[in-house]
């Protein structure tokens, strides 16, 4: 028989949890679909859900598949709704507490991370996309990203997919290893945007060949007597690497 020993784990997407609803919505408009799951089995791992604070009684949470819908009482538009709502299974363990902000209104556009961190190596090719940083829009409107901060230019964005470039080839040994970006997603003219930081970590290759210090080496008055393996003389190289012994 199966314990009971796991809690209710939220699992929507993307994070923080957001939406907008029409602040003439009809009574029963679908707002919000919770998901949390239970890692117990059978009767155990089944999920209920509840509103738990706020709202103003203009929404209702439904036990059983987790929709948030609107109750009819009256929206007031372009005010922000925070709705505390728990997860929980047939024998009481509960989830921790999530919030789901509804905007009575337009909203701009969100980001599927917070944030991007991301490693390319030195030889990544100019023009080569390495990262797309999609946003969502509430509007369901087409989303235009550009670059707020873009170190030395080095980076370029594509206006209508996200996908971030080089505009040049790196050298690890004489460019920076670390670089921050501000990713803007708007809609509407840029009447409704949100940003969101990119940070590109620079890998090392091994792509310097070892170079000899002397073009000849040379030694003079060899007996004819030396045996076989006897060292003469030592030949220095440099290896340019940065991680070079």
């Amino acid at each position: 028989m199966d314990v009971n020993d796991n809690a209710p784990e939220w699992t929507m997407v993307p994070f923080p949890y957001l939406s907008v609803v029409s602040a003439s919505a009809s009574p029963n408009s679908l707002v919000y679909k919770l998901q949390a799951r239970d890692g117990d089995e059978g009767v155990n791992g089944e999920v209920e859900y509840f509103l738990s604070d706020g709202g103003d009684g203009r929404f209702e949470v439904d036990r059983k598949n987790g929709h948030v819908r609107t109750t009819g009482l009256p929206l007031q538009r372009d005010r922000e709704y925070l709705l505390t709502v728990v997860a929980a299974d047939r024998q009481g363990s509960r989830s921790p507490p999530a919030i789901v902000s509804v905007i009575a209104g337009p909203r701009a556009p969100q980001f599927t991370n917070v944030s991007y961190t991301i490693s390319i190596p030195e030889n990544t090719p100019e023009g080569q996309p390495f990262l797309v940083t999609p946003a969502v829009s509430f509007q369901k409107q087409p989303v235009t990203y550009s670059l707020l901060i873009n170190p030395s230019s080095l980076f370029s964005i594509q206006p209508e997919t996200g996908e971030i470039c080089l505009t040049r080839t790196i050298d690890y040994e004489s460019d920076q290893h670390r670089y921050l970006l501000l990713v803007r997603a708007s809609e509407n003219q840029d009447s409704l945007s949100s940003a969101a930081e990119v940070r590109v970590i620079i890998t090392d290759e091994n792509d310097c060949v070892p170079e000899f210090l002397q073009s000849i080496y040379s030694k003079d008055g060899v007996p004819e007597t030396v045996t076989t393996a006897t060292s003469l003389l030592q030949g220095k190289s440099v290896d340019l690497h940065i991680n070079a012994p």
